[in-house]
Parts: C-alpha cells; sequence; structure tokens
C-alpha cells in the first residue's frame, strides 16, 4: 500500500470533542491541499482518502488517491523542519501553507483543546505539533525582504471571494505567488482576460529570506508576456551580460541565490 500521513490527535482533557476532531480535520485538509498545489500545481485539487480511523487518541491516516509520494514527503519534512525550528520555508511550502499551520493555533486555546498533534509516515513519528506551531510558523512569515519589482509566469487560480487574488507561477523560482489585486469590475475583467496566459506582474514583492518570491501585496501593472512567434526566440530579461545571455533565467536564480531544484 502506498505511504501516507498519520495525523493523531491528542486532547488535552478525555475523551476529545467532535467539535476538536473536526477542526483538526479541517485544518490538515487545508494544508494538505495547499502544499499539494504547490507540488502539482493542479488547481482543481488532487483526490486524499482516509486509509485507517482511530477512536483512542483521535488518529486520521490519509493518503493521495493516486499513490504518489511527493506531497506525503514534502508535508512530513516540511512540518518537521518547522516543530524543530527555521526562519526558512521547507520546500513547497508557500505563504498560505504556513498561513495554514499558523491558524492551527486555534486547536490549542479554549476548553476542547488539543495538547498535541502527532504527525507519522509510514507508521515512523516524523514531528509534534504543539500549542507554539503559530509562533514558529510565525517566525518564517516575519523573516525575508520586499523590493518594488516584477515577476514573470503563468497566470492561475483567480479567487475572487474576499479580497481578489490570483497566482502566477514564477519562472525564476518556480514557485506558486499570491498576488493581491483591486477589488473593482475593471480589474477583475483584466486578470480573467489573462487567466493561463504568461503575464509580467509589477509591484511590491515579498521574499522569503531565501530569495523565493511569496507574495504581491500591491500591484501597480500586468501585462502580457506571451512570446511572439514571429520574433527571433530569446529568454526575458536579457542583459548584456555573458552568463545571463547564455541563459536568463539561471542568472536571475544566481542573482536570488536560489538552487536549481527550487
Amino acid at each position: 500500500m502506498p505511504e501516507g500521513l498519520t495525523f493523531t490527535i491528542n486532547p488535552e482533557l478525555q475523551p476529545a470533542s467532535l467539535d476538536l476532531f473536526l477542526k483538526a480535520l479541517e485544518d490538515i485538509r487545508r494544508l494538505l491541499l495547499d502544499v499539494d498545489y504547490a507540488v502539482h500545481r493542479e488547481r482543481s485539487g488532487r483526490r486524499w482518502i482516509i486509509d485507517r480511523l482511530h477512536s483512542s487518541s483521535p488518529t486520521v491516516g490519509v493518503r493521495p488517491l493516486l499513490g504518489d509520494q511527493d506531497t506525503v514527503n514534502a508535508v512530513a519534512s516540511g512540518i518537521r523542519a518547522i516543530t524543530i525550528g527555521t526562519d526558512q520555508p521547507p520546500q513547497y511550502f508557500t505563504e498560505k501553507a504556513l498561513e495554514d499551520l499558523k491558524r492551527m493555533r486555534r486547536l490549542f486555546i479554549g476548553k476542547d483543546r488539543a495538547k498535541s498533534i502527532v504527525v507519522s509516515r509510514n507508521n515512523e513519528e516524523t514531528a509534534i505539533i504543539g500549542h507554539d506551531i503559530s509562533d514558529k510558523a510565525g517566525r518564517i512569515l516575519a523573516s525575508g525582504y520586499w523590493n518594488l519589482s516584477s515577476i514573470e509566469g503563468m497566470l492561475e487560480a483567480i479567487n475572487v471571494h474576499g479580497p481578489p487574488t490570483f497566482t502566477i507561477w514564477d519562472r525564476v523560482s518556480l514557485a506558486p505567488v499570491r498576488c493581491s489585486f483591486p477589488n473593482d469590475s475593471l480589474w477583475k475583467e483584466r486578470v480573467k482576460d489573462f487567466l493561463e496566459r504568461r503575464v509580467l506582474v509589477t509591484g511590491r514583492i515579498r521574499y522569503f529570506g531565501n530569495g523565493i518570491p511569496r507574495s504581491i501585496t500591491s500591484i501597480e501593472n500586468i501585462q502580457d508576456a506571451t512570446p511572439d512567434a514571429d520574433l527571433p526566440k530569446a529568454g526575458f530579461g536579457s542583459i548584456p551580460d555573458n552568463d545571463a545571455a547564455r541563459d536568463p533565467v539561471e542568472f536571475l536564480r544566481s542573482v536570488r541565490g536560489l538552487e536549481r531544484s527550487n
């Protein structure tokens, strides 16, 4: 059977309440979907199934329906790194995924609160999520810097429920970057026109400390960046430098201090 993840919810007081169990499942599901999107780029969301359920300390085992291990490994290693303590985001842990972990603080407050959530992979304990998870995820979110700059990539995943956002897949870091845009009809139509097209977005870009862009909080401009098939082939952002001229994307990765695997 494909390897999955197990989450054991240890309540402060026995027996665990239904309210705590359902809130924990909601938070776990949200985290799995957000990391999975960063791994596989499937906007509709890949299906996860329950493969075991125990009641002593509420325990739920989940795994991807298709059996791939990429997201399982990313979630397990990422949660472990964060609970140990780091100021850098684990691979595939976007700003949204870190906010998911920070939101889990709600599971550790109130009358029906958890004492800990044990995360296991292949029956081996990987990490323990405790009441300090908000501080540990917040440490990563609080690090980094911002610049007025531009990002080029494919525009996907428009969300107009609440403050409107869309996702752009940065060509340099290969990471999904959440972009906020003005909540008016002209901007909404403009963004919809660019759906699934390569665009260049200019604005206030927030970066993690390792140089990976995390979000654009104030957009100045968005424009079509689809290559013109009639023009000679060239990389974007070409700079008259030997290394840059040879491979502009790799050059920009080196400027941001990113490894190719990112």
